[in-house]
């Protein structure tokens, strides 16, 4: 593990850089609805396409990382952020913004998210999978506490500050990766991969897909797009709103940590089921949320059972496909979780123009988090699946 704690660090920093970013959109809506001249469910759309795209881009990369050198898909993806975001910049259309952020943006954050960021961090440390993705997600969360302020003081200035802002350091991400991210054994002629009509006959796969559909659905969709928009609906400041959700970044890099560790030492499958059960009580708070103290306290519980589902849900796609494949599985199982994201960005939006509160939208995710939790404690950790077939 010693001698590979430069490249470590760099992949720490690109989650960081990546997740913080997308992290940051929130804070685009009230801006883009007034630029735009449109309202919340309209906006939204460019989240939730982007969601979509997102997801699309993770397999894509799980399957590029296993035939292309390492450095040039994650740099390519951070390559496509800057390139989505300045475009973003200079929108004056919602058309621009949502092939801007929505498809080009948003791809580009595909092939250099989480799961590919985990996939290379799993290939060069065999031992203590679960402290690394730990660390990673930990790094993706606390993305928003280093990123957020940052592009929040951008905004103070204006929408295209901010965003170029963004898109800088999105250039200045990928020229490290480039230089600093050493080229891998390609999976492919190593051991070969598993076919993907085989990965869909595995029970365990999805037992981990669909709660992590759940999983995207209520957090990165809805909370991190919405819960400023909602905080500003209750009168709460924007610096207070944004402060919040630092405040729930924060405690979100604490759960991964733990979460991390207890990956290594305890069923995997369990931990899952009562991290799905504590954010299905913690969401059921918000509704009754109207000022500042309330949403710091939501931020705090919410954080610690946000990203925590991650290093587990790693760690077990792994041990499932371990003898080939896992990139793409987690990649397909990632873009799962965008697709709940989507429909995270979009619906609440319907739901306020059409009920005039987001409550509904909150409980309906309480709702769909108990079954996550129910459909978690059925995985079983026990033998990998049959040995793959090179495709």
């Amino acid at each position: 593990m010693r001698r590979h704690t430069s490249t470590l660090v760099v992949l720490v920093v690109t989650a960081v850089l990546v997740m913080g970013t997308r992290g940051s959109f929130g804070l685009f809506i009230g801006p883009w609805e007034e630029l735009f001249d449109s309202g919340r469910a309209s906006v939204s759309l460019i989240s939730a396409i982007g969601f979509l795209v997102y997801g699309f881009g993770q397999p894509t990369a799980g399957r590029l990382l296993e035939r292309w050198p390492t450095r040039y898909v994650i740099g390519l993806g951070l390559g496509l952020m800057a390139l989505g975001l300045g475009g973003a910049a200079m929108s004056t259309a919602m058309w621009m913004a949502i092939l801007s952020i929505g498809v080009v943006a948003s791809f580009g954050t595909g092939l250099a998210s989480l799961s590919a960021l985990s996939y290379v961090a799993g290939e060069l440390v065999e031992s203590k999978g679960g402290l690394i993705f730990g660390l990673l997600t930990a790094g993706a969360a606390g993305g928003q506490v280093i990123v957020l302020p940052i592009a929040t003081a951008a905004l103070n200035v204006s929408l295209r500050a901010s965003l170029l802002t963004l898109a800088a350091l999105a250039v200045a991400g990928a020229v490290v990766v480039l230089i600093k991210v050493p080229p891998l054994p390609t999976r492919e002629a190593t051991i070969g991969t598993t076919p993907i009509s085989t990965m869909f006959r595995e029970r365990r796969f999805w037992l981990l897909l669909i709660p992590f559909f759940i999983c995207g659905y209520t957090t990165t969709g809805m909370i991190e797009t919405h819960l400023i928009p909602f905080a500003l609906d209750h009168h709460v400041a924007q610096t207070a709103a944004s402060a919040a959700l630092a405040t729930l970044a924060a405690f979100n890099v604490a759960g991964v940590l733990i979460a991390g560790v207890l990956t290594d030492r305890i069923d995997r499958g369990k931990m899952l089921g009562w991290i799905y059960l504590m954010r299905a009580a913690t969401l059921l708070i918000l509704p009754f949320v109207t000022n500042a103290t309330g949403l710091f306290v939501f931020g705090a519980l919410f954080g610690v059972a946000d990203f925590s589902t991650v290093p587990p849900t790693t760690s077990l796609t792994q041990t499932v496909f371990r003898t080939g494949g896992w990139a793409v599985a987690i990649g397909i199982i990632s873009a799962a979780h965008q697709i709940g994201s989507a429909m995270g960005a979009w619906v609440p939006g319907v739901i306020l123009e059409t009920t005039g509160s987001y409550s509904m939208a909150f409980v309906s995710g309480s709702i769909a988090l108990l079954v996550a939790g129910y459909l978690s404690f059925l995985l079983r950790e026990s033998t990998q699946v049959t040995k793959p077939v090179s495709v």
